[in-house]
């Protein structure tokens, strides 16, 4: 698997990323004719989360980019004392982007990937051509849903307390795995049961238990990107969102539990306010992360959003007017599809659509 190594705020990181193409789905280089979109994911899941993006053939007509943040997915390094915000995470994207030799990107945020995508633009507004956000946050936490946030992060502390008494011999231990795996699909995927979402809930699970237990320095950094990263965000400024020059997609997924309507229609205000040339809102079916639970209503979303850029001469090879169903039936392998199967996941399965 590819990584870049880069001087983060927090010392040295060597960051996971994969390029898919219209030809491979682990390319080495994107095709510099064609498009490229960055995906940013969310909380308690790295950029696998975004399967149904990358087996998407209309998508994957672009240069499709995935990252792995800072104590996610395979990513290396500790974030230790220093702070860590989305002001940072925003400025580990840029250093990626620059270490990769990409052009201007099209960036897809998913829940908290918003909030990074939104630093990025006003940061380097010369780097970002699109931005399509689906599930954005509040702009401060909601108390209920940070609360939530520290449960979880007890919760890994438990992990690792229970670990030790099986270690020891100390008798039964509760199964703390299992509440975590409940509250977490409450919360991000509305207690929906397809193969994809149970695969990729029990992924991020194993992944989680082997980045955020096991050691003072794993649980203190679970801590920072989970619990203060979020708290220690702040709204960004009218002045800054005003540098946003490119086309603005706001998607809010009708069945979000964990940040309701008013978050995505206060969003699309401040953007409006800010002067932002267009920007539109999106209501879809879905839950928090809509992405995976209804990808099809988003895909296409994004899939015109990218189009929609007023400098794009991009022209889809393939007709819109092709079948329905050949659109439904024909997903293309990822960089994922191989590290879910062995949790359940078969990419020819048809319960994951619309």
């Amino acid at each position: 698997m590819p990584f870049v190594r880069i001087e983060t705020s927090s010392g040295p990181f060597d960051f996971r990323y994969f390029i898919a193409t219209p030809t491979s789905c682990t390319g080495t280089q994107i095709d510099e004719r064609l498009p490229s979109v960055i995906f940013l994911h969310s909380g308690y899941v790295a950029q696998e989360v975004f399967e149904c993006q990358f087996s998407d053939p209309d998508l994957r007509q672009f240069n499709l980019i995935g990252i792995d943040m800072r104590t996610y997915g395979d990513t290396q390094g500790f974030i230790g004392e220093t702070r860590f915000t989305p002001t940072e995470s925003a400025a580990d994207v840029e250093q990626v982007m620059t270490m990769l030799n990409l052009p201007p990107c099209h960036i897809f945020g998913l829940s908290n990937g918003c909030t990074v995508a939104l630093e990025l633009a006003v940061a380097h507004p010369e780097r970002v051509l699109s931005l399509t956000l689906c599930s954005p946050l509040s702009e401060t936490e909601i108390e209920d849903i940070a609360n939530g946030r520290i449960e979880m992060y007890r919760y890994w502390k438990w992990i690792d307390r229970t670990d030790e008494m099986i270690a020891e011999e100390q008798g039964p231990a509760p199964d703390i795995n299992v509440e975590v795996m409940i509250g977490a699909n409450q919360l991000l995927y509305n207690h929906m049961k397809t193969r994809f979402v149970l695969a990729i809930g029990e992924f991020a699970l194993a992944i989680a238990r082997r980045n955020w237990a096991g050691s003072p320095e794993k649980a203190h950094d679970s801590y920072k990107s989970n619990v203060e990263w979020f708290l220690e965000r702040r709204a960004i400024p009218l002045s800054l969102l005003a540098k946003i020059r490119g086309p603005v997609s706001i998607i809010h997924c009708s069945e979000d539990v964990a940040y309701p309507a008013d978050c995505a229609e206060a969003l699309l205000k401040q953007l409006k306010k800010a002067g932002v040339p267009v920007v539109s809102l999106h209501e879809v079916s879905g839950a928090h992360y809509g992405n995976a639970t209804h990808p099809q209503g988003i895909n296409r979303i994004l899939y015109d959003t990218v189009l929609s850029h007023p400098a794009s001469k991009f022209v889809p090879e393939r007709p819109e007017t092709r079948a329905s169903e050949q659109k439904k039936n024909k997903k293309m392998k990822t960089p994922y599809t191989e590290s879910l199967g062995p949790f359940g996941y078969d990419i020819s399965d048809s319960d994951d659509s619309d």
